[in-house]
């Protein structure tokens, strides 16, 4: 209700000052292989305290958890681990064949799950209306910028953006964050899609991602896996990928842990086998040219 015009105010023409971030020097990676991890027995009873209050098929999203469980960061701060090695997709957008922009798109997305914390944790729930923002700066200067914000409580739902106008790619979802209790095991579902923009290419890439797997919660080790299958699909250029996040079987040994197996596609036709581990190395063999290794 202001009589004041907008043009009337002062506007200043110097270049608005750049928001400060702080620099993330220090990163603590899990080993490969099996994520254990051994409670103590005073925190034993605790896991049983709580298990009491739930029943198999249940939400536990409304559950409180004990804190020697949880990792020190928020859920909005773990969803950047997938970005860590983001400038793969600069290279994507450079490239002039479809095929090779899929394969591309496909080894950044399996690079963003080697990062994981020490033993098994779960991040803090984030509270309504909680921001987190950061940035990578990429070899070439260029920098790829991150938000994302707690949009829902109840249920827990999570929004993010990716953007490097620069190199030309954005990436936008929303995920709600559930979870099912088994009895001895639980699983961590993220339901959404991500939409991956190459914007020079005009091509959009749908992204779905694995479920986390806890079991050992009364009975065993208590371990961490990803499970369930996901899809990396472009419908401008009819490419899609299929990868399965295999559990480890009952009697399965090391070997078993943690793998993974896909096809890279073009309608029916399959272009390329993917296997490896990947918290591990992984292989995508083109079945025209050579194998390629992702790390």
């Amino acid at each position: 209700e202001s009589d004041v015009s907008c043009k009337d105010e002062y506007i200043d023409d110097e270049t608005p000052q750049e928001t400060p971030y702080v620099p993330n020097l220090e990163e603590e990676f899990g080993d490969a292989g099996a994520q254990v991890e051994v409670l103590a027995d005073e925190h034993k009873s605790l896991i049983w305290y709580l298990v009491k209050q739930v029943r198999p098929g249940m939400d536990l999203s409304k559950v409180v958890l004990p804190t020697f469980i949880l990792e020190p960061r928020s859920f909005l701060d773990k969803l950047t681990d997938s970005y860590y090695h983001v400038d793969i997709l600069s290279r994507a957008v450079l490239e002039d064949d479809a095929f090779t922009r899929m394969k591309t798109v496909v080894k950044w997305y399996l690079s963003g799950l080697y990062k994981k914390p020490k033993g098994l944790k779960k991040p803090y729930n984030p509270i309504l209306g909680e921001t987190f923002r950061c940035y990578w700066l990429h070899p070439n200067g260029s920098k790829t910028f991150y938000i994302a914000e707690q949009v829902s409580h109840h249920p827990p739902v999570s929004a993010f953006y990716v953007t490097n106008r620069k190199d030309g790619f954005s990436i936008s979802a929303s995920i709600l964050a559930k979870s099912k209790f088994y009895g001895n095991s639980t699983s961590a579902i993220l339901d959404g899609t991500a939409v991956l923009t190459l914007l020079p290419r005009g091509e959009n890439y749908m992204l779905t991602v694995p479920y986390a797997h806890c079991k050992g919660i009364l009975m065993g080790t208590l371990t961490m896996e990803l499970g369930g299958k996901v899809t990396i699909e472009c419908e401008k250029t009819g490419y899609h990928t299929e990868i399965e996040f295999k559990l480890k079987p009952f009697l399965g040994g090391a070997e078993q842990t943690n793998c993974i197996s896909g096809k890279l596609k073009l309608g029916k036709e399959t272009l390329a086998t993917i296997d490896g581990y990947w918290d591990g190395v992984i292989t995508i063999k083109d079945r025209r040219t050579e194998v390629k290794i992702i790390k």
